[in-house]
């Protein structure tokens, strides 16, 4: 990520080397072997995130929040919350953003169906914080609620292991935290991390193969710290708390994938939004800005295509479509 200094937070070769060096030859033996059992049965002969290779997938199955979510938390909003039923997964509708999101364009560029069960104001536990204010049906609708109903919606059947299968949930567990209080981060942060930990494990047991799990994207007010308690600036800390997150989740990541019968990897959307960030004209966007006023939400004419924020903790449109193509390039996936 030219030209972007992130400090330690992107630092992770040295503790994928040291990862590396300490897992043992039965955990590798394993690793090596799921990956031959799952070539040979998609036919594949190149798989891996390496650049130049490309791995086909069968299908796409998000779980999380209102990054991933194409309708459902909007939806059942406009709708009866006090009925007893939610709407089912995949439901489209408004999303948090100007147009289509990242789900919606790794879909159509793969050419697969996505069950998605994102919620909006999903936390990465059962709850969800927009489940306040009468909206009763919403309450229970976070990742592991979702875990609870993609294995439901299997009937007992092993998940698909030629799908992808996206998890991003954490961002949410911050948001009612006083980003004053350390201590209060620190715990919003490990609970995040043993939820996120409990969801990624049980993908795999139930036989997902290839898991990708996303860490959270950058508030409006960027800091270069990785805590709130080191950053100065007020109106930073926020998104340094979430840097501190996605150290955590980096960290899970590694340990998982050498754990885990499962390819797990990281898609960095906090690394990659910073790169359209610093680099935004030459993505064909404005120059960045943090100001409210510079949001899409704020603009009348709904002429939102060079933006970057859609509002105080959303991308839009214009920027999930750069993520799909890096998301694409990073996994060696095959677009069609």
């Amino acid at each position: 990520m030219a030209g972007v200094a992130l400090g330690p937070e992107t630092g992770t070769h040295a503790r994928d080397e040291v990862v590396l060096r300490e897992v043992g030859m039965t955990a590798l033996l394993k690793r090596a072997a799921v990956l031959a059992l799952s070539l040979a049965a998609a036919g594949c002969v190149a798989v891996g995130a390496g650049h130049g290779e490309r791995r086909d997938v069968s299908a796409l199955v998000l779980l999380g929040d209102s990054n991933l979510d194409i309708g459902r938390a909007f939806t059942e909003r406009e709708g009866n919350t006090q009925d007893g039923k939610i709407v089912p997964p995949n439901t489209v509708g408004k999303r948090s953003s100007n147009a289509e999101i990242l789900p919606e364009f790794l879909s159509s560029r793969l050419g697969v169906a996505q069950a998605n069960y994102a919620w909006g104001g999903a936390t990465s536990g059962m709850t969800n914080i927009l489940g306040g204010e009468g909206r009763g049906d919403m309450a229970n609708t976070g990742l592991l609620a979702q875990m609870a109903e993609f294995e439901a919606a299997l009937g007992g059947a092993s998940a698909d292991p030629h799908a992808l299968h996206v998890v991003m949930a954490g961002s949410n567990d911050l948001a009612s935290v006083d980003k004053s209080d350390q201590a209060a981060i620190d715990r919003a942060v490990a609970g995040a991390v043993a939820n996120l930990r409990a969801a990624v494990t049980r993908l795999d047991a139930l036989g997902a193969e290839f898991i990708v799990v996303g860490t959270r994207t950058p508030r409006p007010v960027l800091s270069e710290h990785d805590r709130a308690a080191d950053e100065p600036n007020a109106d930073a800390k926020n998104d340094a708390a979430g840097r501190q997150l996605n150290v955590a989740i980096r960290k899970l990541v590694s340990d998982l994938n050498a754990e885990l019968g499962a390819d797990v990897g990281v898609y960095d959307f906090y690394a990659e939004i910073r790169d359209v960030i610093a680099h935004a004209e030459a993505y064909g966007l404005a120059p960045y800005s943090a100001d409210p006023a510079n949001y899409c939400t704020a603009r009348t004419d709904g002429d939102c295509g060079r933006l970057i924020n859609y509002d105080a903790a959303h991308k839009t449109s214009a920027v999930h479509a750069i993520l799909a193509d890096k998301f694409l390039e990073q996994f060696g996936l095959k677009a069609h």
